[in-house]
C-alpha cells in the first residue's frame, strides 16, 4: 500500500496586533547603544536638532505622521538601564513592509548614522537581515489611537488647505456681491483644486 505524504503548510511570522488602525501603522523599537558608541550618537542626535539638513530625508517621506527618535538612559519609575538604549517611534501610513523598503533605499546613510550605533545592527541593504533586525526589536503597541485613522497625510494635509481657504472665503462673504461671491468661490476652486 503506498504512501500520501501531505506537505506541512509553510510557517509565517505571527502578525503583530495592535500596531494597526485603519490606514494607520505605529513602528516601535527599542534598541541597545555600544557603550563606546553612545557619546557619539547622542551628541549626533542633539546636533539633529539644531542643523536643517539632518531632517530634510526623514521630512521629504509625505506618508510618516510622527517619527521620532531618542535615547534613553533610565525608564520613567527611576529604573537606569545597563546600556543607553536607542527608541523609535513612528506613525505611517501603509504597509510595515513598504515602510522599511523606503527607508532601506532612500536614505540608507542616514539608517547606518542612526541604527549603527546600536547592537546587531546589520546595515539597510540588503532590506531582509534590516527588517529582521526591526522585528526583533519592535515592540506591540497596548494602546494606538490617531485622530483620523482613515486618512494619509497627504489627505490631512489637503484637507487642512481646503478648510482654510472656504474659512476665508467665509469671512471676506458679507462683503461681497453675489456676482464678487461667484468669482471668488470659482477663484477659490481654482486654487484648492489640487486637494480635492
Amino acid at each position: 500500500m503506498a504512501s500520501t505524504q501531505v506537505a506541512a503548510a509553510p510557517v509565517t511570522a505571527p502578525t503583530k496586533p495592535g500596531n494597526t488602525i485603519g490606514r494607520m501603522t505605529g513602528l516601535t523599537l527599542f534598541t541597545p547603544v555600544r557603550t563606546q558608541w553612545s557619546p557619539v550618537a547622542k551628541s549626533a542626535f542633539w546636533l539633529g536638532r539644531y542643523i536643517p539638513m539632518a531632517q530634510k530625508h526623514i521630512l521629504q517621506f509625505n506618508f510618516i505622521h510622527y517619527v521620532r527618535w531618542t535615547h534613553v538612559r533610565k525608564l520613567p519609575d527611576g529604573q537606569k538601564l545597563n546600556y543607553t538604549y536607542l527608541f523609535f517611534e513612528s506613525n505611517f501610513n501603509g504597509l510595515w513592509d513598504q515602510y522599511i523598503d523606503a527607508f532601506s533605499e532612500v536614505v540608507p546613510d542616514r539608517m547606518k548614522g542612526i541604527w549603527g550605533t546600536s547592537y546587531g545592527f546589520p546595515g539597510p541593504i540588503p532590506v531582509e537581515p534590516f527588517k529582521e533586525y526591526i522585528r526583533r526589536n519592535e515592540y506591540v503597541a497596548n494602546h494606538y489611537w490617531s485622530a483620523y485613522p482613515g486618512a494619509t497625510t497627504t489627505e490631512i494635509v489637503s484637507a487642512e488647505q481646503v478648510a482654510a481657504a472656504i474659512e476665508d472665503l467665509r469671512r471676506r462673504a458679507d462683503a461681497l456681491t453675489p456676482e464678487q461671491f461667484q468669482a471668488a468661490y470659482e477663484q477659490m476652486l481654482t486654487d484648492v483644486q489640487e486637494h480635492l
